[in-house]
């Protein structure tokens, strides 16, 4: 807490003079009690008016003179967001400098070897005042000596197409045999590496063999020079190339290992349960290693590793000030909040942040719990997002109720193998809406799974057990069903690749970027289930 209490007067010295913090009486505030007291709790639209006007060129609005950046959230799940950044790059170097320190003190790798990273550069925009708009994971211009710990050269993470930077990022990893680890933000980007390795190996060891770029790579000239230069100091390498051939013939179970034997673990964050289909095949036996947790709004917490806690995260005490709201109070007008040394052990809170970039008692949405404390520090687990709960009555299904009814009904369906899923509430659906049904007076949800095969339709008995598996977890949506408050769900089969048509829809038409992405199990659009909908089998 004496790190909370420095933070908060750091942060009002800096932006304690601006509009909005003259507006709050900022400068008044001693304690984090009187804080709390004082400042409202707020979500982004609190800001918006503040961040447009710092976006079209005004200072001292909400921070000190005015943002080096904005981190633009993906809106896969509503409108945009512009979060002001001071030296972002900064604040991710230093979060990515503990991230691989915990990772050399967990498998002792060696900090010399290099990380196969999975990137693909989004488009970088500009205010109308001229200041760049970022996502999260933006690699910065004039970065590039950054970059030397990874196998790739500068140039291939300025590569803008998926097809071409996975390429690129493949054949300077697989040059080096001594990889030491494989980093992404999600994981479905190795999902994706893996296949366009199993379909595209051949091209791959000839360029090896031969010290070559695909010439059938769509490349910028300038990063096609580059890289061509990149290879030829490197030079052709028939050996390498000899390996890597013998290895792929033998198929591709356990991949990972046999052609990067110093690899200990897979770093990235799994948010559509891809992980386990991925443990199987590719990178059977790895780990999954998940240091850090952050949004675009704040990093706020890295793992230090099972050497000092079994699971979950240690707050950034220094960089971001914390509070929780008990989950049960969540929609209340003016939930009581509690500070970092007044958290329960075991419980679930909703979590609360002030940065020094210009949000102050800001509601991410984020649900966690209090898994354990290291010293007197809570250790926090990541539980769902508040916006992606499903709520047709008053049920509240959070994601990880949901998933869990998923996966357990899959197991239930013999030989069946789900590789994505998400779900809509019937409120959304137009009139026009091929599966709309006009004469059904309770609502429903629509579950959409997409299977690996689709050699037989699902019967309606393997249709049910959704239903049967949600009403065994959530007591609320098993009353409202019993009375028919909540109509069956419907579950609509999708042919395999539908998700990557929607992760393309919306890629194209929000503000998501590639590395952003994740799948979005609550489908909050009628655009986004009707992307779906063309996939129904």
């Amino acid at each position: 807490m004496h790190h909370q209490e420095r933070l908060l007067r750091e942060i009002i010295k800096r932006n304690g003079a601006t509009e909005y913090g003259r507006k709050h009486r900022l400068m008044e505030i001693n304690s984090l009690e009187q804080f709390r007291r004082q400042h409202p709790l707020t979500n982004y639209e609190h800001f918006r008016s503040y961040v447009d006007r710092m976006m079209d060129g005004e200072r001292d609005i909400l921070i000190h003179g005015q943002p080096t950046s904005y981190i633009r959230t993906t809106g896969t799940t509503g409108k945009s967001k512009y979060i002001p950044q001071i030296k972002r790059m900064g604040v991710m170097v230093h979060v990515v400098a503990i991230m691989n320190y915990v990772y050399n003190e967990l498998y002792q790798v060696g900090a010399l070897r290099k990380s196969l990273y999975f990137y693909v550069a989004p488009e970088i925009l500009k205010t109308r005042s001229g200041i760049d708009i970022e996502t999260a994971a933006t690699i910065s211009e004039g970065y590039d000596l950054g970059l030397s710990s990874f196998s790739t050269p500068p140039a291939g993470y300025k590569i803008t197409t998926l097809y071409e930077a996975l390429y690129v990022q493949l054949l300077f990893g697989l040059l080096d045999p001594d990889i030491g680890a494989m980093v992404m933000w999600f994981i479905h980007y190795l999902e994706s590496a893996m296949k366009m390795l199993e379909t595209n190996w051949r091209q791959l060891v000839y360029d090896i063999r031969h010290g070559t770029l695909n010439p059938a790579l769509k490349l910028p000239a300038e990063i096609r020079r580059k890289l061509s230069e990149d290879l030829t100091r490197h030079g052709a390498d028939p050996k390498r190339a000899a390996q890597l051939e013998k290895e792929f013939e033998k198929g591709f179970r356990r991949i990972i290992q046999r052609i990067w034997p110093r690899i200990r673990g897979i770093h990235g964050i799994d948010t559509s349960g891809s992980w386990p289909r991925i443990n199987q095949t590719y990178a059977e036996g790895l780990p999954l290693v998940t240091l850090n947790y952050g949004c675009s709004e704040a990093w706020m917490c890295v793992s230090p590793g099972p050497k000092f806690v079994k699971s979950g995260y240690l707050p950034f005490v220094d960089k971001i000030l914390f509070e929780f709201i008990r989950e049960k109070d969540m929609n209340l007008d003016k939930p009581r909040t509690f500070f970092l040394n007044e958290v329960e052990n075991g419980k679930n809170y909703e979590i609360v942040v002030t940065q020094g970039f210009g949000l102050y008692r800001y509601r991410l949405g984020d649900v966690v719990r209090i898994e354990d404390f290291f010293n007197n520090t809570p250790v926090i687990e990541f539980l769902y997002r508040t916006g992606q709960m499903l709520n047709l009555r008053f049920e509240k299904l959070d994601q990880t109720v949901v998933l869990e009814s998923v996966r357990a009904a899959v197991n239930r369906w013999p030989g069946r193998c789900m590789l994505e899923f998400a779900v809509a509430e019937s409120t959304i659906l137009s009139q026009n809406c091929p599966v709309a049904e006009p004469d059904e007076l309770a609502p429903y949800y629509l579950f959409f799974i997409e299977l690996l095969a689709l050699d037989k339709p699902l019967s309606d008995a393997e249709k049910r057990v959704i239903d049967e598996e949600l009403r065994l977890r959530n007591s609320d949506y098993e009353r409202l069903r019993r009375e028919v408050s909540i109509s069956h769900p419907r579950v609509l089969v999708l042919r395999p690749g539908t998700f990557d048509d929607l992760k393309n829809y919306l890629v194209e038409n929000t503000g998501a970027s590639a590395n952003q992405y994740k799948v979005p199990r609550k489908l909050r659009t009628y655009a986004m289930v009707d992307a779906l909908l063309k996939g129904v089998v």
